[in-house]
């Protein structure tokens, strides 16, 4: 606590604060995202499941509802019902007869199939006799009566909706098929309707009675989509169209999920509490619930020691002082209300501002020395080649006549123009190539053998810059050195690649001879030879330390030099890469 005390007492609260707060809104959000998601995943599962379900028991309801279906159509094509139909009967013993007669084939269906309650016969056959079996045959008139005649108009068979049906007891729902017996002729002899408690029907729908599936309703439509029966919850009226039953669940804690819809099955909506589908998200909702409450818990120590980390003043001076070792000089502390703080960043920007100007004399004085030294490696390389030059013109003179003299004075010309005509650092590939063809003129009239200079350089690598007058030492040691004590064939080629390295574009010059190779024990870096050591500083000066010169002998004999330096297409480029390395040897970045 007494550590504690020593800090800023609104900052660090604000910190406390701000970090259990933003943790437990990033959780927050983090729990319910996860939940939704989850929930949502849940819920469709849960769905796609309960509608394949309904999709089996409509195609089991179907199957069972076909086949009452074909019983009907068995009756209607019976022989001996068409036979006793189409005529009148020819006695009141001949009509007692054929009606048990056709009571006895209907029954014998009916206690066949299962769920059937009856099976009548509406017929006019019956009319002008005494009443018999008046619960199984009725006149055309009733079923008139009854209203669902006149569809017969439309369909030879249909299914009627539940309706009330009177028995002995009380009345029972009933769920019926009609079809009608057409006799030989086309006319209706009479209509076949087959009964089926709605209960009954239901109950296929599972291997319990409606009254275990309590919490189970249905809605049990034909295949055009029209109401047959239903099991609703109390106070919910029986839909007459499947779209219905939205409406009727609208704003309950129903949801309504529906099988297939098919020509050749009957469609069944299911209302599923919504209770039901949310409930396998109350464990996970609980789960999440705990886990966030806990990382809340555990983030308030944290939250307490983070934040005394983060204020105390200290880590600020030493962060910026570890900034201030890499050189960067441009770090400043922001200013702070707190008095030993304010203090302590004011005195840390005014000393680093001292340094930085220290630091920036320091390097502009080294920059003019570097200068320099640039400026004393030109004008060693360049006297030195001038001296050979006019010596060679000298001695030519005497042993041949002006015009030869002259060709050389020419290509000398060009020579000059190309190395000293300016001060720049780097010229182009073609320039450094014309100033290696005016040399290898010139040192073909001064040796006593034949030299062959090739050079080979693709088209897209002339415009190329390169550190000037990097070939012309290289070119010199091959004739001068090569062929000493030869006097056979020089052949000098240069060619130019381009490769990359880890990233790095790279420009390889290559120059090979076919002279007398190496001396035993040549290592280049110890060469005292100064136009090969004036090449490799300024190749160091200009590109880096990365960049250098290999010498190594040829497999056929001979010397090989490869001089490695960066692609340098654009004059951006080189200009960027002159830049930086003006700062090359600085001490501290300014």
């Amino acid at each position: 606590m007494r550590k504690l005390a020593k800090y800023p007492t609104k900052l660090f609260t604000l910190m406390v604060l701000c970090f259990i707060g933003f943790s437990s809104l990033l959780l927050l959000i983090s729990g319910i995202v996860y939940y939704e998601t989850y929930s949502e995943i849940a819920y469709r599962e849960i769905r796609t499941t309960k509608k394949e379900l309904l999709d089996e028991t409509s195609r089991k309801l179907s199957n069972y509802v076909a086949g009452i279906q074909d019983t009907a159509k068995f009756l209607v094509t019976n022989t001996m019902v068409q036979q006793y139909l189409s005529s009148a009967p020819d006695s009141e013993y001949d009509f007692v007869f054929k009606s048990r007669q056709l009571f006895e084939e209907f029954r014998k269906l009916a206690t066949v199939k299962e769920g059937l309650f009856s099976i009548e016969l509406y017929t006019d056959w019956l009319i002008g006799f005494p009443t018999f079996q008046d619960e199984f045959m009725h006149p055309m008139a009733e079923a008139q009566a009854q209203g669902w005649l006149g569809r017969m108009e439309k369909a030879d068979g249909y299914w009627i909706e539940s309706h009330e049906y009177p028995t002995s007891g009380s009345a029972v729902r009933m769920v019926s098929y009609v079809h009608r017996i057409i006799g030989n002729r086309g006319e209706i002899l009479g209509v076949v309707k087959i009964n089926i408690p709605d209960i009954k029907l239901l109950e296929i729908l599972s291997k319990g009675t409606v009254d275990d599936r309590k919490e189970e309703y249905y809605v049990v439509m034909d295949s055009r989509g029209h109401y047959i029966a239903s099991v609703l919850p109390p106070g919910m009226e029986a839909p007459k169209q499947a779209e219905d039953i939205a409406r009727e669940v609208s704003g309950t804690k129903f949801s309504v999920i529906q099988s297939d819809s098919n020509s050749q099955y009957w469609m069944l909506q299911q209302l599923i509490s919504k209770d039901v589908l949310k409930q396998s998200g109350k464990e996970i909702r609980l789960l999440i619930i705990g886990l966030l409450s806990a990382l809340i818990i555990v983030s308030i120590p944290l939250a307490l020691w983070l934040s005394r980390k983060l204020t105390s003043p200290i880590y600020g001076i030493v962060e910026g002082m570890r900034t201030v070792e890499k050189g960067d000089f441009n770090v400043r502390m922001k200013a702070s209300n707190i008095q030993e703080y304010l203090y302590l960043t004011t005195h840390f920007n005014r000393m680093v501002d001292r340094l930085k100007a220290l630091i920036g004399r320091l390097n502009q004085e080294h920059r003019n020395r570097r200068e320099a030294e640039i400026h004393l490696l030109h004008a060693q390389i360049k006297p030195h080649f001038l001296y050979n030059t006019l010596d060679l013109i000298h001695w030519r003179a005497l042993d041949y006549n002006a015009q030869e003299i002259s060709q050389m004075v020419q290509q000398l010309s060009k020579l000059f123009r190309i190395g000293l005509s300016n001060d720049n650092w780097y010229v182009t590939v073609r320039d450094e190539l014309a100033h290696a063809r005016c040399y290898m003129a010139i040192q073909e009239y001064r040796q006593n053998f034949s030299i062959e200079y090739v050079d080979s350089v693709p088209s897209d690598l002339l415009d190329a810059f390169i550190p000037k007058i990097i070939l012309q030492p290289f070119l010199e040691n091959a004739v001068m050195h090569g062929f000493r004590n030869r006097d056979d064939k020089a052949v000098i080629t240069v060619s130019l690649a381009h490769q990359e390295e880890a990233g790095d574009r790279q420009l390889i010059v290559t120059i090979e001879d076919n002279g007398s190779g190496l001396p035993e024990g040549f290592d280049v870096q110890k060469t005292g030879g100064i136009g090969i050591r004036n090449v490799m500083d300024r190749i160091h000066l200009y590109c880096g330390p990365k960049y250098g010169v290999i010498v190594v002998p040829r497999e056929h004999g001979g010397t090989k030099v490869i001089v490695k330096l960066p692609l340098i297409r654009h004059e951006e480029e080189m200009e960027l890469l002159t830049r930086s390395f003006a700062h090359e040897y600085d001490s501290f970045g300014g």
